[in-house]
């Protein structure tokens, strides 16, 4: 997807992002050392780390009206409220902004979820 850089702490710290109009703080794993304030970049969102406590039936019931968003927390942290996309070979949700593919496993689609990415990631689409 495309995104505007804004500004990077360093490789594999946190950067800053504008995609879709919305400002994105992620892990920089694209490389904008090398890039100035206002290029374009083609990047792929991941969730880098999630939080591991949070129990399934709480994320199902967390999101019941199928919200799609990524609400930032701080630093490259957010609340991802989504509707599972697909199951086949890795859990997909859908959060309105793109597809993340989440870090637990389910046996239902299209239903409403909310879990909380620790650290959301960002690398260049054609690496």
């Amino acid at each position: 997807m495309e995104a505007i850089f804004k500004k990077t702490e360093g490789d594999y710290l946190e950067a800053t992002l504008i995609i879709d109009g919305q400002e994105i703080i992620a892990m920089d794993e694209f490389g904008g050392s090398e890039l100035k304030s206002g290029d374009t970049v083609d990047i792929e969102l991941s969730v880098g780390l999630a939080y591991e406590d949070e129990e399934q039936n709480s994320m199902l019931n967390s999101n019941i009206d199928g919200t799609k968003r990524l609400e930032h927390q701080r630093g490259w942290s957010y609340r991802a409220f989504g509707v599972v996309t697909s199951i086949e070979n890795e859990t997909l949700i859908d959060v309105g902004l793109c597809e993340l593919a989440a870090p637990f496993e389910t046996t239902i689609t299209g239903e409403g979820i909310a879990f909380t990415i620790t650290r959301l990631d960002a690398y260049a689409a054609n690496k």
